[in-house]
């Protein structure tokens, strides 16, 4: 946790950041390299959508959920994608993004990200976009264009996470 704290904190300064600038945050947790999830619709990197303090949230899905990621094989590794929301007036603009961001997805790829236990319903579909906007928010949801993942992974029913990955399923 100190590694990805002192990561993170890094990669702000680079920006012009600071660590309070994480407090109301939306971040996408995803698999990089080799390996996607293989989700019913479509395959897809993410894991996991978040939103709040990145730091301390980041650091309980890593005691939580985040560390059983070794287990998908030794060449899969994360990155984490970190978007400051901010409009003029609108102070739970996080909670609005995380939430059109979930259901983005499920729209897409027929079910929520795999470690996702439940949609945003009171936020969704609140806050109107940019075209702009829109297109950068959802491509944090994909592969990326020239990305050629060579796996599309799922866990079989055996997998302690097997009902995990299956709820949520898009109705």
């Amino acid at each position: 946790m100190k590694t990805l704290r002192r990561e993170l904190v890094e990669a702000l300064d680079a920006q012009g950041y600071g660590a309070a600038d994480l407090k109301r945050c939306v971040y996408v947790i995803r698999m990089k390299g080799d390996f996607v999830i293989a989700y019913p619709l479509r395959r897809s990197p993410v894991l996991y959508i978040g939103r709040g303090s990145a730091l301390g949230r980041l650091s309980s899905h890593l005691r939580r959920w985040l560390h059983e990621i070794d287990g998908f094989g030794k060449d899969v590794r994360i990155e984490i994608r970190v978007c400051r929301t901010r409009r003029k007036n609108v102070t739970d603009m996080f909670k609005y993004v995380e939430a059109d961001l979930i259901d983005w997805f499920a729209e897409k790829y027929g079910i929520i990200p795999f470690f996702n236990s439940r949609r945003e319903t009171a936020y969704a579909g609140c806050v109107d976009y940019t075209d702009t906007d829109a297109a950068q928010m959802k491509a944090a949801l994909g592969v990326g264009k020239g990305k050629r993942p060579l796996w599309a992974i799922a866990p079989a029913p055996a997998n302690k996470n097997y009902d995990v990955f299956h709820r949520g399923w898009n109705a």
